[in-house]
């Protein structure tokens, strides 16, 4: 009853139309953060043609912001919602799990800077360009590929089959966040203990994660005293000010990089420790002092840190600068957007086993192993379900960035693994005829 590796390859293989026409189909459901809801709608229309009955869970921040994981949201709710989608056999006795992936992608960038317009998938060299391709509507694609493949060979699985796709994980977590609480209370037709195992398909070519760092957004608000350029030494320049805020964080995150403070997973990383200046805006004239000026950041730090006390650090650190700067400057700060702990998996557990034994039964080697300088879902899966998680997906090029795309030979290779985990972890069992 149990096909073998390269029966699952087969079928796999033959699904490569599939993967190019889901996938590109995806990507032309533009799905910004806040604005996800053509992914949506393509992907309840993809997993009804799984067979599968997607359940939608509206996305209520007023019920999550008592979670030690809620994160201040940068959008409104407006309606938008998380799919989940469950295969339940008739009788249980298979071991079941959760694929768990995003359906919100980041901006896209001058659309000059792209090859081809973004949103207008192509194939070249075997890679599949546009924004979101690679993060992560590739690896939620290979996952769908996995279920299918074994339908086709006659298969279903034993056990329970989930996929979970969420809203709002590129600027908060708090779609995955939405969809634990509606499982954990009741909200759904699912129960977490629906699930044994949670596997998040990101772009970490092929690799299972084994930590990530904690990441926090922050905005740093300075208001000035505005002036005519000609007198600007009677001005107070917010603008001047951010900058030399940003060379003593810079400062900081050397020091929290120093690789006596790193922790063994992280040692032989470049930079594992990143404060990146994603945002700036201010000013209101060039021969005027400015009024105001805003930074938006994002501030890393390993799993051993406290999340309070990154943000303290960091805080205390920003107002001493204005303070040294100028003391007429006013300053604000905001935390809004991504808060994230940082966590280690352990790959010792019988699921995480499972998908390790199915990579090298398929590649015929082990996998590596990766510690995420990125934070991710699976996060919330860790530290408020109690369930074994690990990223593992397909390559990826040059996700968040220009030219964007994912390897279609990954893709497959992922969806085989990912089959070959079903059939062993799940257990298998003929098709149910209808």
């Amino acid at each position: 009853m149990k096909p073998d590796t390269p029966q699952i390859a087969a079928a796999v293989d033959a699904l490569e139309p599939y993967l190019v026409d889901t996938l590109s189909a995806f990507v032309r459901a533009e799905s910004p953060s806040g604005r996800e809801e053509p992914a949506a709608q393509f992907m309840e229309e993809a997993l009804r043609g799984l067979g599968l009955e997607p359940e939608r869970i509206v996305l209520d921040n007023s019920l999550l912001k008592d979670s030690p994981l809620f994160a201040c949201p940068c959008m409104p709710d407006n309606g938008r919602y998380n799919l989940l989608a469950r295969h339940v056999p008739e009788q249980g006795g298979g071991r079941s799990v959760l694929f768990n992936g995003h359906l919100d992608v980041v901006p896209t960038g001058p659309q000059r800077m792209w090859s081809r317009p973004p949103y207008e998938p192509y194939i070249e060299d075997g890679w599949l360009f546009g924004r979101g391709s690679g993060d992560m509507k590739g690896g939620i694609v290979s996952a769908l590929a996995a279920y299918k493949a074994l339908n086709d060979l006659g298969l279903e699985p034993a056990g329970i089959v989930g996929f979970n796709a969420v809203l709002n994980e590129e600027d908060g977590g708090n779609g995955s966040l939405s969809t634990i609480h509606a499982l954990k209370n009741a909200l759904a037709k699912a129960r977490l203990t629906d699930f044994d195992a949670t596997i998040i398909p990101e772009p970490f070519a092929e690799t299972l994660m084994t930590a990530e760092v904690g990441v926090f957004w922050m905005f740093v608000d300075l208001t000035g005293r505005p002036a005519h350029a000609a007198y600007m030494n009677t001005g107070v320049n917010p603008i001047e000010a951010a900058m030399a805020v940003v060379a003593d964080l810079k400062q900081i995150e050397s020091e929290w990089n120093a690789p006596e403070r790193r922790p063994p997973l992280f040692r032989e990383h470049p930079h594992p420790i990143n404060f990146n200046v994603g945002r700036i805006e201010g000013g209101e004239w060039n021969s005027s002092v400015p009024c105001t000026c805003t930074l938006g950041l994002r501030i890393s730090f390993f799993p051993e840190t406290d999340p309070t006390q990154a943000k303290r650090t960091i805080a205390q650190s920003v107002r001493a600068t204005v303070a040294r700067v100028n003391a007429f400057l006013d300053v604000g700060i905001r935390f809004q957007g991504q808060f994230a702990p940082g966590a280690y998996y352990d790959m010792q557990t019988p699921a995480m086993r499972a998908l390790i034994a199915a990579h090298a039964e398929v590649n015929g080697v082990d996998p590596e192993y990766f510690a995420s300088t990125a934070c991710t879902d699976a996060r919330h899966f860790h530290h408020l379900a109690d369930l074994p998680v690990t990223c593992y997906g397909p390559q990826a090029r040059n996700i968040h960035g220009i030219d964007e795309s994912v390897s279609i030979a990954s893709m497959k290779r992922v969806a085989t693994t990912l089959a070959r985990y079903i059939v062993d972890w799940c257990g298998v069992r003929p098709m149910r005829r209808v």
